[in-house]
């Protein structure tokens, strides 16, 4: 299985973001499941798992890992195409755009309550900028570890995702834009 699969398609990155689907996506991080035994822990009907599993399934993010025998019937384990997705929000879709600026007003309300005072749209603005970098950032890069799998098989999982979250702060750190807009963020959000 790989390590890192990098989503580009809009549709699969809306698919994935449905709160299920996402709960399923994180269960199947660790450990095959089986549609009853997602059911029991979502508390959801199997119909309704089964439905989630079979999207998931066509956008090629979750596959028939093994089959078990339990009396007359088969039990299907499912697990994740990858340990990790990356995916970027920044792709030119207009609802992908928007789920991730209004991802971003809630932080702005975490900042309000730790007594921090700004312009909401100029701090939106920048910290929007800044996340369309970093998934830039981030999607080039997850693509290079991508065609290079087969040389990180010796480090976890959690190393790898630590350094492409590295890799794209030295990318920030080289990039003039990022640069500038990082010296804004912090001009705006000072006490």
């Amino acid at each position: 299985m790989p390590k890192v699969k990098v989503i580009t398609d809009p549709e699969v990155i809306k698919l994935m973001l449905e709160d299920t689907r996402r709960k399923i996506l994180q269960l199947l991080r660790n450990k095959e499941m089986t549609i009853s035994q997602l059911s029991e822990i979502l508390g959801k009907t199997p119909q309704t798992i089964y439905h989630h599993i079979e999207k998931l399934k066509e956008a090629g993010l979750v596959e028939v890992r093994r089959t078990e025998m339990k009396g007359n019937l088969v039990e299907k384990y499912y697990g994740r195409t990858a340990d990790a997705f990356y995916i970027n929000l920044y792709l030119g879709d207009e609802e992908l755009r928007y789920f991730a600026r209004s991802r971003l007003k809630t932080k702005l309300d975490v900042f309000k309550a730790l007594g921090y005072t700004f312009d909401d749209e100029e701090l939106l603005d920048v910290m929007d900028k800044l996340l369309q970098k970093e998934h830039e950032f981030k999607t080039k890069i997850s693509k290079d570890i991508e065609k290079k799998e087969s040389s990180l098989k010796e480090f976890s999982n959690e190393d790898i995702i630590h350094a492409i979250e590295w890799l794209t702060m030295a990318e920030m750190g080289r990039d003039e834009e990022a640069l500038e807009l990082l010296k804004k963020l912090g001009k705006i959000l000072k006490k």
